[in-house]
């Protein structure tokens, strides 16, 4: 595949990944409606067939990644990393939940405003043991499989072409695509960025993994106990939101500090490999901006 990549192979790859991950997402997702719509399946059969698509796919694309285009399986593969970035890992995540994502009800107010109708994901069960199959599909498999794809083989190839900037910038921008959600963009880029940088620090993926799992799980528990409103916002006394999101601003703040004044050096990239990043991308860019516009008019 090198020949087919030319001079800018370790970028060109990691876009191509993301292009794969997303058309075996678009088709697993066909396959599975089908298969919804013919059994007259509802609640929460077709909800946990709905969120393996995407666990799926990416374990299918990762595949590809090492059989086709010869990734290294080193790019993803979890590894030790110091215990401080366990730490800015817990520091980032209660910041991101508590100070960063009611940004996106202000988002979302806007677009309310201009005519934009909120849609909210389908949970499965959350009653009994139906918490525990919740946090393994929502929680547990998107951790782990979209961190091994977006914070390992595509951004590791990534930044060794086109270096660290914009292997960041990038990785994180792709994330917040595949996820479709109008409602979340502005959250799922900044989570995107911080997971990247505690990725490139650590030499890990395991500190955006754990960052990952818990913010996902916190969300399916916060929902499980009610205490979460229409439009996502948590629903606590105002004395306690506040301070809440104080400690939260002052976490965040924290685990920014402590990974811009990490001494890692930064990879310098070329022009050339974001464009082939990009060129190879392309596809998968293509197909989930589509959905998010689509999102947007509520198509």
């Amino acid at each position: 595949m090198n020949d087919l990549f030319g001079k800018n192979s370790r970028a060109a790859s990691s876009g191509a990944v993301y292009s794969a991950a997303v058309c075996l997402y678009i088709v697993l997702s066909l396959i599975v409606s089908l298969i919804i719509s013919g059994a007259g399946l509802a609640g929460d059969a077709a909800a946990y067939l709905g969120y393996i698509c995407s666990p799926v796919a990416i374990a299918l694309a990762l595949f590809f990644a090492v059989a086709v285009l010869k990734i290294p399986v080193r790019d993803f593969v979890p590894k030790k990393c110091r215990p401080k970035y366990i730490v800015i890992a817990f520091l980032a995540i209660f910041g991101l939940l508590f100070a960063v994502s009611p940004l996106n009800t202000l988002f979302v107010n806007f677009l309310t405003e201009l005519g934009y109708v909120p849609v909210r994901s389908s949970l499965p069960s959350l009653e009994g043991a139906g918490m525990a199959g919740a946090i393994i599909v929502v929680a547990v498999l998107p951790a782990v499989c979209e961190e091994l794809l977006f914070r390992g083989a595509i951004l590791r190839g990534a930044e060794e072409g086109a270096g660290t900037a914009a292997a960041v910038l990038l990785s994180a921008v792709l994330f917040m695509l595949y996820h479709g959600s109008v409602e979340q963009t502005i959250y799922q880029f900044i989570c995107g960025c911080v997971f990247a940088l505690m990725a490139v620090r650590s030499a890990s993926v395991l500190p955006s993994m754990l960052a990952h799992f818990v913010n996902n799980a916190v969300i399916i528990v916060l929902e499980g106990a009610h205490l979460l409103d229409d439009s996502g916002a948590l629903m606590l006394p105002q004395w306690l939101n506040i301070m809440l999101t104080v400690l939260a601003a002052l976490s965040f703040a924290a685990a920014l500090v402590l990974l811009f004044v990490d001494k890692k050096p930064r990879i310098r990239g070329s022009s050339a490999q974001v464009k082939a990043f990009l060129l190879w991308a392309a596809v998968g860019i293509f197909v989930m901006a589509l959905l998010w516009v689509l999102g947007l008019f509520s198509l």
